[in-house]
């Protein structure tokens, strides 16, 4: 209450001010009552968005000091950490490796704010709620690696339209029901693959030469998706779309007939400078992965939710009988990939985010070899 004078007239003392000292005298001057509320700009937060906070203090021209209890992070709007002014933005994105769900979150926030006539102090709790994901239609397809032959030369890979490993899960999306902005919380998930090879072995054998493909493991893979998936990316359009996250590969590696090797003897005999054998192995873990895309922007590694994930690999190793006509020189003709019986839930282990990709980090050494 404001106090306007030192005294009543019945001589009782005067009564205690709100939140300041009243002034000698009393009057005009006397201190109003400080108060502060925290509004929330949305009942519930959502996974990996800046959630706005706003503290209103009376009277104005006070100051502001926050402080951020239990779970995510609070930060401006640029992202930076910060405790003080009157806004401030909750920010949070946790997820269950082991089951690929989002996690609910709880947050409290308090603020006190300071002005010439007193104090006042404000807290509030705010949720981040959950997302789950049904993922359905797991099966995976084994095509083959199978020896290829032409004029040309010999490739080892997968069968014409046929490719050595597929997959089409489909994934839904389920948004808590407490979610306040159900469409574009939906639209800030996209699901794809992530690839990562995890073992590499290209060797061709010439009759005078050798010549070995070399690659660092593990490695990133890629065919043409965005960073870092591997492929395909699938927007959530909306609360229940699902989406189907198809998922291939067929690695093939090249062997011309004759030894690139200028050095190597030339015939006669005919043997020289011919293809000997080649060996091919390759093997890979892919993730079925959901991206939260505002929380990867500043998080690239923890925005992701792993939902699947299975190992699979590939190897063929021929002999060359350069005698043969072509079609029938390299034995023996296909092999099928070794994959996973099925999916398993959640991450397992870690993918290679990192920028090298598996096709632009090959290099071939060339050497000479005892005749063979």
């Amino acid at each position: 209450m404001c106090c306007c004078s030192n005294s009543d007239n019945n001589n009782n003392p005067p009564a205690t001010p709100g939140t300041g000292p009243c002034p000698p005298g009393g009057g005009s001057a006397c201190p109003k009552k400080v108060t502060v509320v925290i509004n929330l700009s949305l009942p519930v937060a959502c996974p990996g968005h800046p959630f706005l906070l706003t503290a209103v203090g009376t009277p104005s021209g006070g100051t502001y000091a926050w402080t951020h209890g239990g779970e995510g992070e609070m930060v401006d709007s640029a992202g930076h950490p910060v405790s003080t002014g009157d806004t401030v933005y909750l920010r949070g994105f946790k997820t269950d490796d082991a089951t690929g769900k989002i996690l609910e979150q709880n947050a409290t926030f308090s603020v006190t704010y300071t002005h010439p006539d007193g104090t006042a102090n404000d807290s509030k709790p705010v949720k981040i709620h959950k997302i789950d994901f049904e993922v359905t239609n797991t099966a995976i397809t084994a095509g083959v690696t199978q020896a290829n032959e032409s004029a040309g030369g010999l490739s080892l890979g997968n069968a014409p339209g046929v490719a050595t490993m597929s997959t089409n899960p489909q994934v839904k999306i389920k948004l808590d029901p407490s979610c306040p902005r159900k469409s574009d919380c939906a639209q800030n998930h996209q699901a794809g693959w992530l690839q990562t090879v995890t073992s590499h072995t290209r060797f061709r054998r010439y009759r005078h030469s050798t010549v070995v493909t070399n690659l660092p493991t593990p490695i990133r893979d890629i065919i043409a998706g965005p960073f870092p998936f591997y492929q395909w990316v699938q927007q959530f359009t909306g609360d229940g779309d699902q989406e189907t996250i198809h998922h291939e590969d067929s690695p093939s590696t090249g062997s011309p007939w004759t030894d690139p090797r200028a050095a190597s003897p030339a015939p006669p005999p005919a043997i020289n400078k011919t293809l000997r054998s080649v060996n091919f192995q390759e093997g890979f873990t892919a993730w079925l992965v959901v991206q939260n895309k505002e929380w990867a922007t500043h998080d690239l590694p923890g925005g992701f939710a792993y939902q699947k994930h299975f190992n699979w690999s590939l190897s063929l190793s021929v002999t060359v009988d350069m005698t043969q006509a072509v079609g029938s020189r390299a034995t023996p003709q296909s092999n099928p990939p070794t994959i996973d019986p099925s999916m398993s839930d959640g991450k397992g282990g870690d993918p290679d985010l990192n920028a090298p990709t598996a096709n632009g980090s090959m290099t071939q050494t060339i050497t000479a070899a005892p005749a063979g």
